[in-house]
C-alpha cells in the first residue's frame, strides 16, 4: 500500500474545522472550490449530542432498551434539537450569502459557504458549555454566548460573501475542483481543529462520568420493578388518591400536561381505551404533570373543554420523577401485583394499548 502523500491530514475534519476559525478566507476558498462545508457542519452536530448532550443520549437509549415505547422518537428529538441550534446559523447565513451573490449564485456552494460560519460558532459556544459544565454554573448569559459565538460565524460570513460575489459565473454542469494551494489547510489549523476536539472530548469524560455516578437517575423504570408508592390530591381536592387504594386491579396511570399537544391528541384513543377497559379490572388515573406551569383553576378549564373520562391526580412533579418520567405524554401499565407492565412514551396507538392492558389483565 502506498504511502499517504505529506499532506494528507491537513485535508481531514480537524484541520478542515479548524481552518474556519483561524484562516476563514483560505477556508472559504476551499469550500468554495470543493464543497464540503454542510458535511462538516453536520459532524458537529453529530459530535454535539454525543459530548455535550451525552446524559440525555444515555437516558434516551437506556429507555429504548427499557420496557418503554415511544423512545426512538426521542432519540430522533435529540439530534433534531441539535440539528435545529446549527441551522439557526446555517440557514441564514446561506440566504445572505445566496442574496449578496446576485446573478452569481449558486445554491449549492451558498449553503455549503453558510455551513461554514458553524464551525466558529460551534467551538465558542463548547467552550462556554465546557465551562458551564466542569463549574456547574452559568458564568455568562445565553444571550451574551450567543452574541460573542455569532462574533465568531461573522468572520467566516463576511469571507463566504466575499467569495460568493467574486465567483466566475456558471457556464455549464456544476462541478468541482481542487481548493487553491493557499487554501489547503495547513498544520497550524489542524491543531487548532484538534483544540476543538478536545474541548469536545473534556466534555465528553466529564460527562461519561457524570453518567456513571447518577447511573439510576438516568435508568428508567425496568420491567417486573415495583411501581413507587404514591399519595396525590384529586383535581378537585375533595380527597387523595394513592397507588395501594387500586391494588389488585390492573393501572394505567396517563401522566399530560395542559400544554402538551401530543396528550390532546391522545384523549380520544384514551377516552375507548377507557370504555374497553373499565369494566375489566383496568383502572385508569390521569396524573397532571404541569407543576407550577398552570394553575389549579387553567387545569379545570383544560378538563372542562377536554373532558377526561376517568379521576385525575394533581403532581407537582414528585410522582413524575419517582417514575422517572421524561416526555409527556408518558402512559404506565401496573399489573394487578403492583410491579411494572409496560410504559409508552408519546402519542400512542388504540391497538397498542389494547395488547398491553389485555397481557396485564390475562396475567
Amino acid at each position: 500500500m502506498s504511502a499517504a502523500p505529506p499532506d494528507a491530514r491537513w485535508r481531514w475534519f480537524p484541520a478542515r474545522i479548524g481552518q474556519t476559525v483561524v484562516a476563514p478566507r483560505a477556508a472559504v476558498a476551499r469550500i468554495e472550490a470543493e464543497g464540503g462545508g454542510l458535511r462538516d457542519a453536520l459532524w458537529l452536530v453529530v459530535l454535539g449530542v454525543f459530548t455535550f448532550r451525552l446524559p440525555e443520549l444515555c437516558r434516551v437509549l437506556l429507555a429504548i432498551a427499557g420496557p418503554a415505547t415511544g423512545d426512538l422518537m426521542r432519540l430522533a428529538g435529540l439530534f433534531l434539537d441539535e440539528t435545529r441550534e446549527a441551522a439557526w446559523v446555517v440557514l441564514p447565513a446561506a440566504v445572505l450569502v445566496t442574496a449578496a451573490a446576485g446573478k452569481r449564485r449558486d445554491a449549492t456552494r451558498d449553503l455549503d459557504l453558510g455551513a461554514a460560519c458553524y464551525p466558529p460558532y460551534f467551538a465558542l459556544r463548547s467552550l462556554a458549555r465546557l465551562v458551564d459544565g466542569l463549574t456547574g454554573m452559568r458564568l455568562m448569559r445565553e444571550s451574551v454566548v450567543d452574541v460573542v459565538s455569532g462574533v465568531g460565524a461573522l468572520f467566516v460570513l463576511v469571507a463566504a460573501i466575499r467569495a460568493a460575489r467574486t465567483r466566475a459565473p456558471q457556464t455549464g454542469p456544476e462541478t468541482t475542483s481542487p481548493a487553491p494551494p493557499g487554501a489547503v489547510p495547513d498544520r497550524r489549523a489542524f491543531f487548532a481543529g484538534l483544540g476543538i476536539l478536545l474541548l469536545s472530548g473534556i466534555a465528553f469524560s466529564a460527562n461519561a462520568v457524570w453518567a456513571a455516578r447518577h447511573y439510576e437517575a438516568l435508568r428508567p423504570m425496568h420491567r417486573g420493578e415495583a411501581a413507587p408508592e404514591f399519595a396525590l390530591p384529586d383535581v378537585d381536592h375533595a380527597g387523595t388518591v394513592t397507588l395501594a387504594q387500586l391494588r389488585g386491579q390492573v393501572v394505567l396511570l396517563d401522566f399530560w400536561a395542559t400544554w402538551c399537544s401530543p396528550c390532546v391528541a391522545m384523549l380520544p384513543v384514551l377516552d375507548a381505551t377507557h370504555r374497553d377497559w373499565a369494566s375489566r379490572g383496568v383502572a385508569f388515573l390521569g396524573v397532571n404533570s404541569d407543576g407550577n406551569g398552570a394553575t389549579l383553576d387553567e387545569i379545570k378549564s383544560f378538563l372542562a373543554a377536554h373532558p377526561i373520562p376517568y379521576s385525575v391526580a394533581i403532581d407537582d412533579g414528585t410522582v413524575q420523577a419517582l417514575y422517572k418520567v421524561e416526555a409527556l405524554p408518558t402512559l404506565v401499565v401496573i399489573g394487578r401485583d403492583g410491579l411494572i407492565r409496560k410504559s409508552f412514551v408519546g402519542y400512542t396507538a388504540e391497538g397498542a394499548l389494547d395488547r398491553a392492558l389485555r397481557e396485564a389483565v390475562d396475567n
